[in-house]
């Protein structure tokens, strides 16, 4: 029973196979695909052109080149692709083969492909009123400039350029199909797939219609406002190179001595120059615009470049030394008074005070007498100690008599002759310990004040240290505000004038 029934339908699908093939034939009869399908070669033939966007594949920002997948539909009339349905078994619309029709010329301007027109060949579709669809698919490549100052908070337009190659407006007159369309966009978004790279802002279109020699020439304008997104690079570019350049900061909070200090700041330098790289290999070689990321990657070598002289010079001064280096009094000044002041520093056994500039004079002062008795002074020796030297020396007790009371003795010169003249036969000895006395005990001084101003040399690099912590802190951070928050598109976005 089933297979009389698929025998019952054969003379339906004959039928109408038989009339869609009348209908062809008919259609064929006096048509040329070169003729221009007007009734007067003097009319103009209104072709409606709509941009059916699916996708965005590509932006290639190095070569300025964009990538879309879409479908161009235009639609015209041809007075001889018109019939009567009734007379063709209710035949409405009819596929027809892509060289059978007359084709208007239109081509995408700005194509980057290597063909040019990378439109795939497909069928017309012909209704009975005489309309003609013609929708082939493509991925077409264009040329768009795109300009990489607010990378990677940049906003683009990139346009499709469409007209005629070969007609002028008075041959062709060529329409944007807007209906059913929003002002907004004036592309065809219901099979759009989103790019997750970019959003799709607005795409308005525009007819411009110029003339050249006496004739008209017709462009349509189909635009992409489109808009970065900047997660992606938030995350895996500018969020690790400002951490980068803070942990670099703390370099500073680190010992002088410290050899790796040195090693983390030259380490930091080179991961931001690998920042700096990927940079360059996503945006095209053109000096016409820096842009603002790889501005922030430039202003932050150029501060780790300078912490890292700031950290060699602290180094030299760490190890300066009073044999080769001599501080003096302004340095001593605004380095061991006014800036610990300023940074809330203060060395171990000293109060923390406000320095007065007068004080560095009394400080001269007092060491300048302190440098002028000292000599004279040196030259005592205490009643005490002349006592022990005679008993060391057995003297007879005779001569002890004066050692009773030793509160009633008043310090001596040495080199008085008459108190040595008692001990003749000992004045050149103990004119030998003396000697040796004064100077193990000016060594002693001397090694004692080289160490006080060594520390001076020490805690003078650690003043630095300090200052350079604050001072490229606030580099850093006013650096990153400045260069982020001067960008337009990052809080509001711009008006463009389509």
């Amino acid at each position: 029973m089933n297979h009389l029934w698929l025998l019952s339908l054969v003379p339906f699908i004959v039928w109408a196979s038989e009339d869609e093939y009348r209908l062809i034939q008919d259609l064929r009869q006096n048509y040329d695909s070169i003729e221009r399908p007007v009734r007067h070669h003097s009319l103009p033939l209104r072709v409606k052109l709509r941009i059916i966007l699916q996708q965005i594949v590509d932006v290639d920002e190095k070569n300025q080149i964009v990538t879309l997948v879409v479908w161009t539909q235009s639609t015209w009339n041809d007075y001889k692709m018109r019939w009567d349905p009734s007379e063709y078994g209710n035949i409405t619309t009819i596929q027809l083969p892509n060289s059978m029709l007359w084709k208007p010329d239109i081509l995408l301007f700005n194509s980057a492909d290597e063909h040019f027109d990378a439109s795939f060949p497909v069928n017309y579709v012909v209704s009975s009123n005489g309309d003609v669809l013609l929708a082939p698919p493509g991925i077409v490549k264009i040329s768009c400039e795109l300009r990489m100052t607010w990378f990677p908070f940049d906003e683009q337009i990139c346009h499709l350029k469409y007209g005629s190659w070969t007609y002028t407006g008075s041959k062709l007159d060529l329409h944007i199909d807007d209906t059913d369309l929003s002002d907004r966009h004036k592309m065809d978004l219901q099979y759009y797939l989103p790019n997750g790279e970019f959003e799709l802002l607005a795409t308005p279109a525009e007819r411009i219609a110029t003339e050249f020699k006496g004739d008209k020439y017709v462009e349509l304008y189909f635009k992409m406002h489109i808009k970065r997104k900047t997660l992606y690079y938030g995350l895996n570019w500018i969020v690790p190179s400002v951490l980068i350049s803070l942990s670099n900061v703390l370099g500073f909070t680190m010992p002088p001595e410290c050899g790796e200090k040195i090693t983390l700041q030259i380490t930091n330098l080179l991961s931001v120059t690998v920042f700096l790289g990927m940079v360059s290999d996503v945006t095209p070689p053109t000096s016409e615009s820096i842009p603002v990321i790889a501005a922030f990657f430039s202003l932050s070598m150029l501060i780790l470049g300078c912490s890292i002289i700031a950290t060699l010079v602290i180094i030299n001064v760490h190890f300066r030394s009073p044999r080769t280096h001599e501080m003096g009094s302004w340095t001593r000044y605004i380095f061991l008074e006014f800036l610990p002041w300023i940074l809330l520093m203060s060395r171990p056994g000293r109060q923390f005070r406000k320095p007065k500039k007068e004080s560095r004079a009394d400080d001269e002062t007092s060491t300048t007498s302190q440098a002028s008795t000292t000599p004279e002074s040196s030259r005592l020796l205490d009643q005490k100690d002349q006592c022990r030297l005679i008993h060391r020396i057995n003297i007879d007790n005779d001569n002890m008599e004066n050692c009773k009371d030793a509160s009633s003795f008043r310090p001596r010169l040495v080199e008085n002759t008459d108190y040595l003249s008692v001990y003749t036969p000992l004045e050149s000895g103990l004119k030998e310990i003396v000697q040796l006395l004064h100077s193990f005990k000016e060594r002693l001084e001397e090694e004692e004040k080289d160490g006080d101003l060594q520390n001076d040399w020490q805690f003078m690099a650690m003043v630095i240290d300090r200052l350079c912590l604050f001072l490229f802190t606030f580099l850093i951070v006013c650096t990153t505000l400045i260069v982020f928050l001067s960008t337009p598109n990052l809080l509001n976005s711009p008006q463009f004038d389509y």
